[in-house]
């Protein structure tokens, strides 16, 4: 009898032995799905455990336990730092890094600070992490002893992984449900979020490795059954908007100040009394039929057939004035307040004023923002967008734009000027560019202060319109605390007293940096003559996700729906020359700015090319989100979900639900081929990368 329990207890061993791999990466993937919030599906079970097996496999191919045992050790080590760096970076930025972002790694030292801070605060976390491995290195006398060479042991584990692997591709490939299907997102379709969801981390970093540098896919249309996807049917509220959730119907919308003028009232943008027969936004543009690349004759026969928007009455109500563009760093309409920015809160009440305007958040967060609203374009998941059209023809970019008028163009940020690259992306975009170690010469904290930024700047241009000039700001940056914070600290007195926890204390402290730069803007264009003649428009890159979203919702004052909801957000659009707000109800994006701020200044361009709409025409935006959910005047698409919610009471028909979906998807699809094929080079010179 004890030496069949001796036995037992050896075949129990060698099996955990055997398990220890396939155990510990199914434990890291399932941790981190946790902490990530997104569900682990039968595919990310079966390419999880056909990563283990070929990791077993390889440390079976030596004859040598102690060999065996160390190459397991060192690639399961490999693999829980995968899992541990991505979380990490995503407690940071919200998102993930790809194989390209780590070309800007070294770059990144400049947040070293916040990282040790976020290693601090997520100490119990990360031990989690690291369990698997620290049982490995306790128990590997365990190990050593049981797991035994045998030839066929290597060739079964290959069999273990090809098995695995080929019949979960097989699964993922024969499965062609809802809108994003996994088959379409295998083959065709880098998402994050839902290749996250669907297939797991490890499968994620390998499709971005597929798709992004070896730039490998299909041609596989997406089939979208509806027999997935729920359908909500609600009628639009009383005084609700499309786009609005149930939250935001509760929620007061900023009304606008009475104007300088003594406005009392706010103007709604409606149709002249008189039909105007309006042109459309279109350019005389060849998309040559007889294009010998597949790809490109494809591209052409879309921008070709796109419904083009058409000229308004807002056409050329700014052309010949200065612009000022800035994206502002992690603000947030919930910052405006007539009180604690009443700068911010002239310039977002007595302008243009978008009750239902969001800003999505991307894979690159501030440097995607930063492309969206000054391309009209969505970036390229997996990629820094700005960077890689560094080396490519920007014709519609608002620097080339107002060069070309003869305005003088300039583009400012109070970081470190190579950051994210900007010194190849903003001279492509047409801007003289000068970043802190280039020209500007603000004092270097962390972050650098708004208000020095414009003291220092404003006189380099003020005397010499037309001009345009772009702001990237940094002061509101993460994160939020008034210990590493330099700006949330100089403007703590500002705030303590205010009736909210520390960290949005702080938050709203570096944001007021941004109020009070606006503040010295204004006095210095009016110094010089230029207010009434001066466009500021000011957008977020991204919501503010140094908070946590408890912090988040007590800053918005109730719990925010986290689909659309926490991405609503304020677009300021204001001139010194309007005598009375023009409020717009309209769902909206930062998508919209660029051909918005296009049709009101004037510019020659061509609304097909854009991915965003002109907001101030007839057709109306579709918003549109990472994971690829969406918002149209009619409908709301949950990706995450798959839940279709119907919003003016009207039911649609399957196609057009089908046909609005598929419309998303190829808006992502020649967004990005915008970039890869250098597509205005082809237009406009004749040639393509």
């Amino acid at each position: 009898m004890g030496e069949e329990k001796k036995k037992s207890k050896g075949l129990i061993l060698q099996i955990a032995a055997y398990l220890a791999v396939p155990v510990s990466i199914l434990y890291t993937e399932l941790l981190f799905s946790l902490l990530l919030r997104y569900r682990m599906s039968l595919y990310d079970v079966g390419f999880s455990l056909a990563a283990a097996a070929l990791i077993m496999t390889v440390s079976m191919l030596f004859p040598f336990r102690r060999v065996q045992y160390a190459i397991a050790c060192v690639l399961t080590g490999l693999v829980t730092l995968l899992y541990l760096t991505q979380f990490l970076y995503n407690r940071i930025f919200s998102t993930l890094y790809f194989v390209q972002s780590l070309k800007g790694a070294g770059k990144a030292a400049a947040f070293a600070d916040i990282l040790f801070g976020k290693i601090r605060d997520n100490a119990g976390w990360i031990l989690l992490f690291l369990l698997p491995l620290v049982l490995l290195l306790i128990f590997q006398r365990i190990f050593l002893r049981e797991i035994k060479y045998m030839r066929r042991i290597p060739a079964i584990l290959l069999s273990a992984f090809l098995v695995i692997g080929a019949g979960t591709t097989a699964a993922v490939l024969t499965d062609k449900d809802g809108a994003l299907s996994p088959r379409y997102l295998f083959l065709n379709s880098f998402v994050q979020e839902k290749s996250l969801s669907d297939f797991g981390l490890i499968t994620t970093m390998n499709l971005d490795l597929k798709y992004n540098v070896l730039n490998l896919k299909s041609n596989d249309e997406a089939d979208i059954d509806l027999d997935q996807i729920k359908i909500i049917e609600k009628a639009a509220a009383a005084g609700t908007t499309a786009g609005e959730t149930a939250a935001d119907a509760n929620e007061p919308e900023m009304t606008p100040a009475a104007n300088e003028t003594g406005a009392d009232a706010a103007a709604s943008p409606t149709p002249s009394p008189t039909p105007t027969p309006y042109a459309p936004n279109i350019m005389n543009i060849d998309f040559p039929a007889d294009e010998t690349d597949e790809t490109l004759l494809e591209m052409n026969e879309y921008f070709s057939t796109r419904e083009a928007t058409l000229t308004n009455e807002y056409t050329g109500m700014f052309e010949g004035k200065n612009l000022i563009l800035i994206t502002a760093e992690g603000f947030s309409k919930y910052v405006i307040d007539p009180e604690r920015t009443p700068t911010l809160y002239k310039l977002a009440t007595s302008g243009f004023v978008f009750n239902n305007f969001y800003t999505p958040i991307w894979g690159v967060s501030t440097s995607d923002g930063e492309y969206v609203a000054t391309t009209g374009l969505i970036p390229k998941a997996g990629v820094w967008s700005y960077t890689k059209i560094a080396d490519n023809l920007m014709p519609f970019a608002f620097g080339n734009q107002f060069a070309d008028l003869g305005y003088v163009t300039k583009a400012y940020h109070d970081h470190t000027y190579t950051y994210y690259n900007r010194d190849q992306s903003y001279p492509t975009m047409g801007y003289d560019y000068k970043g802190v170690g280039n020209g500007l010469d603000v004092k270097v904290t962390w972050p650098e202060s708004d208000l020095e930024m414009m003291q220092l700047t404003v006189p380099e241009y003020v005397n010499d319109a037309p001009f345009h000039v772009y702001y990237m700001s940094v002061s509101g940056h993460l994160e939020y605390n008034f210990s590493g914070n330099y700006i949330s600290v100089k403007n703590q007195d500002l705030v303590k007293d205010l009736p909210y926890s520390s960290h949005v204390q702080a938050y709203l402290a570096c944001q007021k940096e941004l109020d009070l730069a606006l503040e010295n803007l204004l006095t210095q264009l009016e110094a010089a003559g230029q207010l009434e003649n001066t466009v500021i428009a000011i957008s977020a890159d991204h919501y503010p996700y140094g908070l946590t979203s408890d912090e988040f919702d007590e800053l918005a004052g109730h719990d925010l729906e986290k689909t659309f909801e926490m991405y609503k957000s304020a677009f300021i659009l204001w001139s010194g020359d309007m005598t009375e707000p023009v409020v717009v109800d309209k769902s909206c994006s930062s998508l919209d700015i660029a051909p918005t701020l296009a049709n009101l200044f004037g510019l020659t361009y061509d609304s097909r090319l854009y991915m965003g709409t002109d907001i101030l025409s007839e057709t109306s935006p579709t918003v549109i989100f990472q994971d690829h959910s969406f918002i149209t005047d009619k409908i709301m698409f949950n990706a995450s979900s798959q839940e279709v919610t119907m919003l003016t009471g009207e039911t649609l028909p399957d196609e057009e639900i089908k046909s609005l979906i598929r419309a998303v998807n190829d808006k992502f699809k020649y967004s990005a081929l915008i970039i890869d094929k250098d597509y205005y080079r082809y237009l406009f010179e004749g040639k393509s990368t």
